[in-house]
């Protein structure tokens, strides 16, 4: 479980790794997903991080809010997915792709 404490360490990891693969996503981060209905506000901002860190890697630009909320949601629903696959022992399709892009995920 991620504390208060640990969330700003968690976002840092995000702006900082951009280019993070899927399998190797914090498992904290999985599990956290995994336990709410929905993303909490910590999620968001750290999906938000990574995601306009990645668009700044890749494309040099900054995104529509629009485009972060819906990615958010679709990286939000691969990470449950992934932990989900993780706890059942079955490959997941988006292993090697870039955990901040949603540009390429695998629909769940």
């Amino acid at each position: 479980m991620i504390t208060q404490a640990q969330e700003p360490d968690y976002i840092s990891l995000a702006e900082n790794s951009p280019a993070m693969l899927c399998r190797d996503a914090p498992p904290e981060i999985l599990e956290a997903c995994a336990l709410d209905n929905e993303p909490t506000p910590f999620l968001e901002q750290f999906f938000e991080a990574g995601i306009r860190a990645n668009a700044r890697m890749a494309h040099g630009r900054e995104l529509p809010q629009m485009y972060v909320n819906n990615a958010i949601l679709v990286l939000w629903l691969r990470a449950c997915r992934l932990y989900t696959n993780g706890l059942l022992s079955v490959a997941d399709p988006d292993l090697e792709k870039e955990f901040f892009s949603s540009a390429d995920a695998t629909p769940s």
